[in-house]
Protein backbone atom coordinates (compact mmCIF):
# COMPACT_ATOMS: atom_id res chain seq x y z
CA UNK A 1 0.00 0.00 0.00
CA UNK A 2 0.97 3.63 -0.47
CA UNK A 3 0.74 6.31 2.15
CA UNK A 4 0.58 9.69 0.36
CA UNK A 5 0.25 11.54 3.66
CA UNK A 6 3.90 10.82 4.40
CA UNK A 7 4.89 13.42 1.81
CA UNK A 8 2.53 16.32 2.54
CA UNK A 9 1.90 18.55 -0.50
CA UNK A 10 0.52 21.51 1.42
CA UNK A 11 2.18 24.88 1.70
CA UNK A 12 2.88 26.08 5.23
CA UNK A 13 3.33 29.76 4.38
CA UNK A 14 0.28 30.55 6.51
CA UNK A 15 2.22 29.99 9.75
CA UNK A 16 2.19 33.11 11.94
CA UNK A 17 4.19 34.20 14.93
CA UNK A 18 1.81 34.62 17.92
CA UNK A 19 3.30 38.05 18.70
CA UNK A 20 2.29 39.24 15.22
CA UNK A 21 -1.39 38.44 15.64
CA UNK A 22 -4.09 40.60 17.19
CA UNK A 23 -6.16 37.99 19.03
CA UNK A 24 -9.32 40.12 18.92
CA UNK A 25 -9.22 40.30 15.13
CA UNK A 26 -8.88 36.56 14.48
CA UNK A 27 -11.52 35.03 12.25
CA UNK A 28 -13.00 31.59 13.10
CA UNK A 29 -10.53 29.95 10.70
CA UNK A 30 -7.54 31.58 12.44
CA UNK A 31 -8.98 31.52 15.95
CA UNK A 32 -5.59 30.76 17.45
CA UNK A 33 -2.19 31.42 15.88
CA UNK A 34 -0.87 28.25 14.25
CA UNK A 35 2.19 26.47 15.57
CA UNK A 36 5.36 28.32 14.60
CA UNK A 37 8.06 26.69 12.43
CA UNK A 38 10.41 26.63 15.42
CA UNK A 39 7.82 24.86 17.57
CA UNK A 40 7.16 22.31 14.85
CA UNK A 41 10.88 21.66 14.43
CA UNK A 42 11.23 20.86 18.13
CA UNK A 43 8.07 18.74 18.21
CA UNK A 44 8.93 16.69 15.11
CA UNK A 45 12.32 15.77 16.55
CA UNK A 46 10.75 14.58 19.81
CA UNK A 47 9.97 10.97 20.66
CA UNK A 48 6.58 9.59 19.61
CA UNK A 49 4.51 7.56 22.11
CA UNK A 50 5.49 3.88 22.16
CA UNK A 51 3.27 2.61 25.01
CA UNK A 52 -0.49 2.49 24.72
CA UNK A 53 -1.96 2.75 28.21
CA UNK A 54 -4.89 5.22 28.32
CA UNK A 55 -4.72 6.89 31.77
CA UNK A 56 -8.44 7.75 31.68
CA UNK A 57 -9.24 4.03 31.89
CA UNK A 58 -7.25 3.44 35.06
CA UNK A 59 -7.80 4.09 38.76
CA UNK A 60 -10.57 5.88 40.59
CA UNK A 61 -11.66 7.78 37.49
CA UNK A 62 -13.55 4.67 36.35
CA UNK A 63 -16.09 5.14 39.16
CA UNK A 64 -16.81 8.70 38.05
CA UNK A 65 -17.05 7.67 34.41
CA UNK A 66 -19.45 4.88 35.30
CA UNK A 67 -21.82 7.37 36.92
CA UNK A 68 -21.57 9.77 33.98
CA UNK A 69 -22.42 6.96 31.57
CA UNK A 70 -25.68 6.26 33.43
CA UNK A 71 -29.03 7.77 32.43
CA UNK A 72 -29.62 9.21 35.93
CA UNK A 73 -32.83 7.29 36.57
CA UNK A 74 -34.21 8.25 33.18
CA UNK A 75 -33.60 11.99 33.55
CA UNK A 76 -31.13 12.02 30.65
CA UNK A 77 -33.71 10.58 28.28
CA UNK A 78 -36.02 13.54 28.97
CA UNK A 79 -33.14 16.00 28.65
CA UNK A 80 -32.07 14.51 25.34
CA UNK A 81 -35.49 14.88 23.80
CA UNK A 82 -35.63 18.48 25.05
CA UNK A 83 -32.37 19.27 23.23
CA UNK A 84 -33.74 17.97 19.92
CA UNK A 85 -35.99 21.04 19.77
CA UNK A 86 -33.12 23.54 19.63
CA UNK A 87 -30.09 21.76 18.21
CA UNK A 88 -31.45 19.90 15.18
CA UNK A 89 -30.40 16.60 16.71
CA UNK A 90 -30.88 13.31 14.94
CA UNK A 91 -30.33 9.73 16.07
CA UNK A 92 -28.50 6.80 14.52
CA UNK A 93 -27.64 3.28 15.63
CA UNK A 94 -24.08 2.08 15.18
CA UNK A 95 -25.51 -1.40 14.65
CA UNK A 96 -27.44 -0.05 11.63
CA UNK A 97 -25.05 2.54 10.19
CA UNK A 98 -25.45 2.53 6.42
CA UNK A 99 -28.12 5.21 5.90
CA UNK A 100 -26.92 7.77 8.43
CA UNK A 101 -23.21 7.17 7.81
CA UNK A 102 -23.83 8.26 4.21
CA UNK A 103 -25.39 11.48 5.50
CA UNK A 104 -22.32 12.10 7.68
CA UNK A 105 -20.18 11.78 4.56
CA UNK A 106 -22.20 14.12 2.35
CA UNK A 107 -20.25 17.20 3.43
CA UNK A 108 -16.68 17.35 2.16
CA UNK A 109 -14.33 20.29 1.96
CA UNK A 110 -12.15 19.96 -1.13
CA UNK A 111 -9.01 20.93 0.82
CA UNK A 112 -9.30 18.08 3.32
CA UNK A 113 -6.31 15.72 2.88
CA UNK A 114 -7.21 12.26 1.62
CA UNK A 115 -5.81 10.55 4.71
CA UNK A 116 -8.35 12.30 6.96
CA UNK A 117 -11.47 11.59 4.94
CA UNK A 118 -14.11 9.19 6.22
CA UNK A 119 -15.80 8.44 9.54
CA UNK A 120 -13.58 7.95 12.58
CA UNK A 121 -14.31 6.04 15.78
CA UNK A 122 -12.83 7.49 18.98
CA UNK A 123 -11.96 4.15 20.56
CA UNK A 124 -11.15 4.25 24.30
CA UNK A 125 -12.35 7.85 24.61
CA UNK A 126 -14.38 7.38 27.78
CA UNK A 127 -16.13 10.74 27.40
CA UNK A 128 -19.22 9.32 25.62
CA UNK A 129 -18.08 10.58 22.20
CA UNK A 130 -18.63 8.10 19.39
CA UNK A 131 -17.68 8.85 15.76
CA UNK A 132 -16.69 12.03 13.95
CA UNK A 133 -15.78 13.31 10.50
CA UNK A 134 -13.00 15.75 9.72
CA UNK A 135 -13.64 16.21 6.01
CA UNK A 136 -16.55 18.59 6.70
CA UNK A 137 -14.42 21.08 8.64
CA UNK A 138 -13.42 24.54 7.50
CA UNK A 139 -10.14 23.64 5.80
CA UNK A 140 -8.37 26.96 5.21
CA UNK A 141 -5.50 25.06 3.59
CA UNK A 142 -4.84 21.29 3.35
CA UNK A 143 -2.87 21.71 6.59
CA UNK A 144 -5.12 23.93 8.71
CA UNK A 145 -8.76 23.40 9.68
CA UNK A 146 -11.25 24.46 12.29
CA UNK A 147 -14.29 22.39 13.15
CA UNK A 148 -17.13 22.69 15.62
CA UNK A 149 -18.06 19.58 17.56
CA UNK A 150 -21.69 20.66 17.17
CA UNK A 151 -21.69 18.98 13.76
CA UNK A 152 -20.86 15.43 12.63
CA UNK A 153 -19.59 14.59 16.12
CA UNK A 154 -21.72 11.93 17.77
CA UNK A 155 -22.29 11.32 21.47
CA UNK A 156 -24.08 8.61 23.41
CA UNK A 157 -27.76 9.53 23.17
CA UNK A 158 -29.16 8.72 26.59
CA UNK A 159 -26.44 8.98 29.22
CA UNK A 160 -25.41 11.92 31.38
CA UNK A 161 -22.09 12.55 29.70
CA UNK A 162 -23.61 12.55 26.22
CA UNK A 163 -26.25 15.10 27.25
CA UNK A 164 -23.64 17.27 29.01
CA UNK A 165 -21.43 17.23 25.91
CA UNK A 166 -24.29 18.34 23.67
CA UNK A 167 -24.95 21.28 25.97
CA UNK A 168 -21.26 22.14 26.08
CA UNK A 169 -20.91 21.97 22.29
CA UNK A 170 -23.84 24.28 21.65
CA UNK A 171 -23.29 26.74 24.49
CA UNK A 172 -19.52 27.15 24.08
CA UNK A 173 -19.29 26.49 20.34
CA UNK A 174 -17.16 23.35 20.49
CA UNK A 175 -14.49 24.83 18.20
CA UNK A 176 -11.37 22.77 17.58
CA UNK A 177 -8.48 23.92 15.41
CA UNK A 178 -6.48 21.18 13.68
CA UNK A 179 -3.04 21.86 12.23
CA UNK A 180 -0.91 19.24 10.46
CA UNK A 181 2.85 19.25 10.99
CA UNK A 182 5.20 19.90 8.04
CA UNK A 183 6.33 16.24 8.06
CA UNK A 184 2.71 15.01 8.21
CA UNK A 185 3.24 12.91 11.33
CA UNK A 186 1.48 15.08 13.91
CA UNK A 187 -1.74 17.07 14.15
CA UNK A 188 -1.96 19.77 16.79
CA UNK A 189 -5.43 20.31 18.27
CA UNK A 190 -6.30 23.61 19.89
CA UNK A 191 -9.53 23.29 21.82
CA UNK A 192 -11.81 26.23 22.64
CA UNK A 193 -9.48 28.71 24.36
CA UNK A 194 -6.31 26.74 23.83
CA UNK A 195 -3.62 26.26 26.45
CA UNK A 196 -3.39 22.47 26.37
CA UNK A 197 -0.99 20.06 24.71
CA UNK A 198 -3.38 17.99 22.61
CA UNK A 199 -2.28 16.01 19.58
CA UNK A 200 -2.99 13.29 17.06
CA UNK A 201 -0.07 11.12 16.03
CA UNK A 202 -0.33 9.82 12.45
CA UNK A 203 0.74 6.19 12.72
CA UNK A 204 3.54 5.34 10.28
CA UNK A 205 4.55 2.09 8.56
CA UNK A 206 6.86 0.18 10.91
CA UNK A 207 5.57 1.83 14.08
CA UNK A 208 5.15 -0.59 16.98
CA UNK A 209 3.15 0.24 20.10
CA UNK A 210 3.00 -1.99 23.14
CA UNK A 211 0.53 -2.26 25.99
CA UNK A 212 1.90 -2.38 29.55
CA UNK A 213 1.74 -6.19 29.50
CA UNK A 214 4.04 -6.28 26.47
CA UNK A 215 1.40 -7.24 23.89
CA UNK A 216 1.51 -5.46 20.54
CA UNK A 217 -1.25 -2.98 19.76
CA UNK A 218 -3.09 -3.88 16.55
CA UNK A 219 -3.04 -0.76 14.37
CA UNK A 220 -2.98 -0.12 10.63
CA UNK A 221 -1.04 2.84 9.17
CA UNK A 222 -3.27 4.90 6.94
CA UNK A 223 -6.39 3.73 8.79
CA UNK A 224 -5.57 4.39 12.46
CA UNK A 225 -4.39 7.49 14.32
CA UNK A 226 -3.47 8.00 17.98
CA UNK A 227 -4.93 10.85 20.01
CA UNK A 228 -2.65 11.84 22.90
CA UNK A 229 -2.54 14.71 25.41
CA UNK A 230 0.53 15.64 27.44
CA UNK A 231 0.93 17.64 30.64
CA UNK A 232 3.23 20.03 28.78
CA UNK A 233 4.40 20.82 25.25
CA UNK A 234 6.92 18.04 25.64
CA UNK A 235 6.51 14.40 24.61
CA UNK A 236 8.62 13.34 27.59
CA UNK A 237 6.03 14.80 29.99
CA UNK A 238 3.23 12.65 31.40
CA UNK A 239 0.44 11.51 29.11
CA UNK A 240 -2.90 12.68 30.51
CA UNK A 241 -5.25 11.23 27.87
CA UNK A 242 -4.85 8.70 25.10
CA UNK A 243 -7.09 6.83 22.66
CA UNK A 244 -7.23 5.51 19.12
CA UNK A 245 -8.90 7.26 16.20
CA UNK A 246 -9.91 4.54 13.73
CA UNK A 247 -11.45 5.00 10.30
CA UNK A 248 -14.58 2.85 10.24
CA UNK A 249 -16.15 3.93 6.93
CA UNK A 250 -15.67 6.05 3.82
CA UNK A 251 -17.17 6.57 0.37
CA UNK A 252 -15.44 4.96 -2.61
CA UNK A 253 -15.01 6.63 -6.00
CA UNK A 254 -18.53 5.63 -7.03
CA UNK A 255 -20.14 6.99 -3.86
CA UNK A 256 -20.73 3.62 -2.21
CA UNK A 257 -20.23 3.26 1.55
CA UNK A 258 -17.25 1.09 2.44
CA UNK A 259 -16.81 -0.17 6.01
CA UNK A 260 -13.29 -0.99 7.17
CA UNK A 261 -12.09 -3.81 9.40
CA UNK A 262 -12.18 -1.34 12.31
CA UNK A 263 -15.95 -1.17 11.90
CA UNK A 264 -16.16 -4.82 12.99
CA UNK A 265 -14.30 -3.85 16.19
CA UNK A 266 -16.73 -0.97 16.71
CA UNK A 267 -19.69 -3.33 16.28
CA UNK A 268 -18.15 -5.70 18.82
CA UNK A 269 -17.68 -2.82 21.30
CA UNK A 270 -21.36 -1.90 20.89
CA UNK A 271 -22.37 -5.50 21.59
CA UNK A 272 -20.14 -5.69 24.69
CA UNK A 273 -21.62 -2.44 25.97
CA UNK A 274 -25.17 -3.72 25.50
CA UNK A 275 -24.39 -6.99 27.26
CA UNK A 276 -22.84 -5.18 30.24
CA UNK A 277 -25.96 -3.11 30.97
CA UNK A 278 -26.89 -3.20 34.66
CA UNK A 279 -30.46 -2.29 35.74
CA UNK A 280 -30.85 -0.29 32.50
CA UNK A 281 -27.86 1.83 33.60
CA UNK A 282 -30.17 3.87 35.84
CA UNK A 283 -27.38 5.14 38.08
CA UNK A 284 -24.20 3.37 37.01
CA UNK A 285 -22.80 1.85 33.81
CA UNK A 286 -20.27 -0.98 34.30
CA UNK A 287 -16.92 -0.55 32.58
CA UNK A 288 -16.21 -2.54 29.42
CA UNK A 289 -13.03 -2.57 27.30
CA UNK A 290 -14.41 0.03 24.85
CA UNK A 291 -17.67 1.47 26.13
CA UNK A 292 -19.93 2.97 23.45
CA UNK A 293 -23.71 3.08 23.26
CA UNK A 294 -25.47 1.79 20.15
CA UNK A 295 -27.79 4.80 19.88
CA UNK A 296 -25.88 7.96 19.01
CA UNK A 297 -27.06 11.57 18.89
CA UNK A 298 -25.74 13.89 16.17
CA UNK A 299 -26.42 17.14 14.33
CA UNK A 300 -25.44 16.78 10.69
CA UNK A 301 -23.05 19.32 9.17
CA UNK A 302 -24.88 22.18 7.44
CA UNK A 303 -24.61 22.38 3.68
CA UNK A 304 -22.68 25.65 3.77
CA UNK A 305 -19.66 23.73 5.06
CA UNK A 306 -19.34 22.15 1.62
CA UNK A 307 -16.62 23.79 -0.51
Amino acid sequence: PTFPHLNPPWNLDYVLEPSMVDQASLTPSTRWPPVTPEQWKRWESAKRPDIYDPPQKRGKAQVIYGCLRSNCCGTCICCRWATTCCCGLQFGRLSQPDAWFKILLEEQNTQCPEFLKGIWWLQDNVAAEGVITMQDGNWVTPGLMDKSSKFNWTVDAYNAWGVILTGNFWIRGGVHQFEISPDGKWININIIGGGGSDWIYVIQPGDVFKRPDGTILDVTPGEDLMRVSYEEWDTSSAITYQYLVRRVAYLDATGNLVKTKAHAKLADAVTQTQQSTCCCNLCYAPAVPAHIEDLQSVTYAPQQNRM
